[in-house]
Formats: C-alpha cells, sequence, structure tokens
C-alpha cells in the first residue's frame, strides 16, 4: 500500500509481524522502485514463525506470561558461559500465540493535527512489533448511521475486529497520545484475562472512555456495539457522548444495581456543557452502583476497570510528564501540542530517539510526585478505612 496512512496487511500472520527495515523519507529522494512505482520512504515486515524444535535442548515449557517477572538488573545470577549470558534480560512478555495492535481512528483532518503524536505511537509499535491501524470511520457501511463520530468509532473497531483472527489483542488510542516510555510494551495489560478493559480518569469522577483494550471475542465485539448504539439514545443536554454512555454500557453488562435508575438520570439530561452538575449526578450514580474498581465476571465474558494511574495511558498532565522504565503507564493521554512532542518528550521523533534524560525519571522521583497527588485527591484515591497513613506507607 501507497500514501501516508499505508499500513502492511499482516492478517496472514496468526503470530503477527515484526520489522525487518525502516528507510524514513529523506526530502523526497526516491528510495525505492518496485514495479514502477516509485516509494520516498517504505518498510518492510516478516511474518513471526514459531521457534523450530530443537532435539538437542531438551523439552520446552510454556508458562503463562503472567508467572513471569523481568529481573532486576542487580539480581544475583548463576554464571552461565555461552552466547545465552550475554542476551538482554526482556523487559515484557506475551503470553504464546497472543498478537497485539495498536488502532486509531480519525479522518485525514484529524491525522495531520496529531501526525507528531500519531508517529511516536508508530515508533512504540515499531519497538514492541505490534501493529498500528488507522481507521477512518467510513470502512463500513454498517457504521454510517451513527452520526456521532464517537460512536461510529465503536462500531467501526467491531466491524474491523470481525476481520482478525481470534488471537487479536486491541489497543484503542485516542490520537492525542504519545509514547512516554519505549522499553515496556501493552504485554502486562495484553496478558490480563478480560474481554473489555477500561480505566478511571485520572482527577475525575468517571471511566475514560478514548483509551480502552479489547480482545476479539465475541462478547467484546457486543459490548461495543451495545455502546454504539447509545448514538440513538443521547439525551438533549450535555452527555459527553460516548464518555457518558460507557458507564450504562458497563453497568448494563455486569448487571450492577440501580440500572434503571441511572438511565433515567441519563435520558433526562438537558443541561448545556457550561453546567455539569446534573452530567456528574448521573455519573455518580453509576459509579455508586459499580463501587470499586475490580473485573467483572458476566454472561460468558470479563469486564475490567482499571484504578486511577494503573493503565497503560494516563494523563501526562497529571504525571508531570513523567515515566518510568518500571512502573506505571507507558503512554501519556491529553498531549494535544505537537511542541510538547518535538520540545518534551522526544528528541527526534522522525527517527524515533527520545528524550529520555527529560521524560524518563528515577523510581523514587516518580513515586514522590505521585504520592503528593494521592495525598492531595483523597476523593479520587482511597486513604484507607481507620488507617493512617496508608497513602504513605504504599
Amino acid at each position: 500500500p501507497r500514501g501516508d496512512d499505508a499500513q502492511a496487511n499482516t492478517k496472514e500472520c496468526p503470530l503477527g509481524a515484526e520489522l525487518v527495515k525502516s528507510v524514513p523519507m529523506d526530502n523526497y529522494k526516491v528510495m525505492a522502485n518496485v514495479k514502477g512505482c516509485r516509494f520516498f520512504s517504505y518498510k518492510i515486515y516478516r511474518c513471526r514463525q514459531q521457534p523450530a524444535g530443537d532435539a538437542t535442548a531438551g523439552s520446552r515449557v510454556v508458562l503463562p506470561a503472567s508467572q513471569v517477572i523481568p529481573l532486576a538488573d542487580d539480581a544475583e545470577l548463576e554464571e552461565v558461559e555461552g552466547p545465552a549470558a550475554q542476551a538482554p534480560r526482556c523487559p515484557s512478555f506475551l503470553e504464546e500465540g497472543k498478537r497485539i495492535a495498536m488502532i486509531l481512528l480519525g479522518d485525514l483532518r484529524f491525522q495531520a493535527k496529531y501526525r507528531t503524536q500519531i508517529q511516536s505511537l508508530r515508533c512504540f509499535a515499531d519497538r514492541h512489533g505490534y501493529e498500528l491501524r488507522i481507521l477512518i470511520g467510513n470502512e463500513y457501511a454498517v457504521c454510517k448511521p451513527y452520526a456521532d463520530y464517537f460512536f461510529r468509532k465503536h462500531c467501526t473497531v467491531a466491524e474491523w475486529l470481525e476481520t482478525q483472527n481470534e488471537n487479536l489483542v486491541a489497543a484503542i488510542v485516542d490520537a492525542d497520545v504519545v509514547a512516554a516510555v519505549l522499553e515496556r510494551g501493552l504485554e502486562k495489560w495484553a496478558n490480563h484475562p478480560a474481554d473489555v478493559q477500561l480505566y478511571q480518569r485520572c482527577l475525575l469522577p468517571e471511566i475514560m472512555a478514548g483509551n480502552y483494550m479489547v480482545r476479539n471475542t465475541a462478547f467484546a465485539r457486543k459490548f461495543l456495539r451495545d455502546w454504539a448504539k447509545y448514538n440513538f439514545e443521547m439525551p438533549k443536554g450535555f452527555s459527553s457522548s460516548d464518555n457518558g454512555a460507557i458507564h450504562l454500557v458497563v453497568q448494563e453488562t455486569v448487571q450492577a444495581v440501580d440500572f434503571p435508575k441511572c438511565k433515567k438520570l441519563y435520558k433526562g439530561l438537558d443541561k448545556p456543557v457550561t453546567d455539569l452538575s446534573q452530567y456528574f449526578r448521573f455519573v455518580k450514580c453509576v459509579t455508586d452502583a459499580l463501587g470499586p474498581p475490580r473485573d467483572w465476571h458476566s454472561h460468558g465474558g470479563v469486564v475490567t476497570v482499571w484504578p486511577r494511574m494503573s493503565f497503560w495511558a494516563a494523563d501526562g498532565v497529571y504525571m508531570a510528564k513523567m515515566a518510568n522504565q518500571e512502573m506505571g503507564p507507558v503512554l501519556h493521554h491529553g498531549i494535544k501540542d505537537a511542541k510538547d512532542v518535538t520540545g518534551h518528550y522526544w528528541s527526534n521523533v522522525s527517527t524515533c530517539v527520545q528524550n529520555s534524560d527529560e521524560v524518563i525519571r528515577p523510581t523514587q522521583e516518580l513515586g514522590k510526585h505521585m504520592l503528593g497527588l494521592i495525598r492531595g485527591y483523597k476523593e479520587y484515591f482511597p486513604q484507607g478505612l481507620q488507617c493512617s497513613g496508608t497513602a504513605l506507607r504504599q
């Protein structure tokens, strides 16, 4: 495929694809000529292969990724001779057979506006061997009746998943998201045994709609289609589009209490965006019914809502635009100015050179910042029941 938004078709690669060669654009010089077509830049991928058996290597044991953790750099190990001793340690593991794709929706104007952020996501995806798929939103006729673009987004993702192998785990990413960490990927969350994964918005009392993760299961696709159908149930007042609707979709899917009561509040929203009291009264109805973040096992599937700052994405401003190689989110949301990408996060985003000295901070520094945030916003971070200093000890 050709064009700025062209993506390699890796559908025939059941174990995913890996980048073999990447040739960036150089002042519109022709970098390749294939069957009369000139290319200013290109990438070459190959399908990942199942490791060949080795009769001299002994038995092969496959462990769930959830049971394997990276070793600390200073861990004491028995000396081992040979090439294996020189190999770098693995920063993350993916359960065997799974494939991760990052999905972003936006029309050509939107892609142009956020091209710098999107390029950082390409660097992140290439680093970890993920597919980065950009969808426009007009690919499927069944989704065109959804006039609200945010609801059409979820319909489009569901339809696209229907065309993919069932081993796919998809991370749906907002366009104003920038890669903050390159060493760690999405495996921690991709290995989590849930069909749908959402998270609490950083410093607002609601579930976040823009970034989420789904496995390619019938349960997850139905969840997305049920979400999209709220396009036709929006009240006349401010309801925050799909962000308001996600609360009812979760509440109904997991069969939490008070669904009729909360939906009545939703349908009754008639205030403008300048008066959010009604909206947050509705949201509180749902979040009170749901209770703390958790896994819900419901009717053949699992829905997870992650606590604040525990998912793979978090608002960069509340992270002080810091990240860490060992803990915390790997992507920062809400980075709308391209100057933040090129002036803070990346030294050269075109060649995938990260500004690590500015962004990657020591564990103690990031932990101290997060502790201050937790202690300053007690309404969003439980401090412990009658346990003085719980947040401090954590």
